[in-house]
């Protein structure tokens, strides 16, 4: 497995020379493996980065729609949707979840701040030596036509987070948390339920990853004892980090002009909050 999620990760280091040459790749000496994936690759964020989520978000950047990833990447896209011990439940007026108590939760947005706030300086320290990238750079192309270092950091800022979030997630709630699970309408009785990942690796093999729209994939879910969704967490990396945080708007489909927030929320009948590198876990807001 973890040479499946080799390309996913972004310490996974540079590729050695003898490995590239034998590749056909042509990287530089400070390229990362995903960079390296990409320039092979271009604009197949899927199949460099394993999620189909962050993989979207590119595909907005660059006003392009990705291709499929290779078997191997959607084995390790599965297999990275988080840790996964029991049913996975969305609350209802009849079964509201148990909260955290206040002290645990304090303990566990501590923890994804420092993850994101570690994430976000990992990655400026490795392309522009600790500074913040500037306006002016965030709007430069980095891969492909249109695909902008504001959207490619933030890609690869999420990658980053990753393993921090579940080291740290897994010392305070293991068994109760996901990182980046899906959830789809169940066609049957039109309610939003949890992926199994059996289930999402079938459509992929079958449908490739545009068999997946209309579903939703939130960076970080809490459960409780019995499975329930309890709250639940996005992360944004803007760029510059002037920008500020804020909620996205869908400008197509069924959830046109909403923002991400009002549909996250209704999907999973908890408060969805921001989490960023300048702001924290950010009060509830539209």
């Amino acid at each position: 497995m973890r040479l499946l999620v080799l390309l996913a990760v972004l310490q996974a280091g540079c590729l050695s020379e003898t490995e590239e040459a034998v590749l056909g790749i042509e990287c530089g000496p400070r390229d990362l493996t995903p960079e390296c994936c990409l320039k092979k690759n271009p604009g197949q964020w899927e199949r460099c980065t394993g999620s189909s989520e962050l993989a979207r978000v590119a595909e907005a950047a660059a006003g392009t729609v990705g291709r499929a990833p290779s078997l191997a990447v959607k084995t390790a896209a599965a297999g990275m949707a988080g840790v996964m011990v029991t049913a996975v439940h969305i609350g209802s007026a009849e079964r509201r979840g148990v909260a955290l108590a206040t002290d645990l939760l304090k303990k566990v947005e501590e923890e994804i701040v420092r993850c994101v706030r570690q994430a976000d300086r990992e990655v400026n320290a490795y392309h522009f030596g600790g500074k913040s990238p500037t306006r002016e750079q965030c709007q430069e192309v980095k891969v492909g036509e249109r695909t902008t270092w504001a959207a490619y950091l933030g890609l690869f800022k999420h990658e980053t987070a990753w393993p921090c979030l579940r080291e740290a997630l897994d010392k305070l709630l293991k068994g109760k948390y996901l990182l980046h699970p899906r959830f789809y309408v169940d066609p049957r009785t039109g309610e939003w339920v949890h992926m199994p990942e059996d289930m999402m690796s079938q459509i992929v093999a079958r449908e490739g990853w545009s068999g997946l729209r209309g579903t939703i994939e939130p960076d970080i879910v809490l459960l409780d004892a019995n499975g329930v969704v309890i709250h639940a967490y996005d992360l944004k990396f803007p760029c510059p980090e002037s920008n500020g945080t804020y909620w996205g708007r869908y400008v197509d489909g069924p959830w046109r002009y909403w923002s991400q927030g009002e549909l996250y929320e209704k999907a999973l009948q908890v408060p969805l909050r921001l989490v960023s590198p300048q702001e924290g876990v950010v009060p509830d807001m539209e």
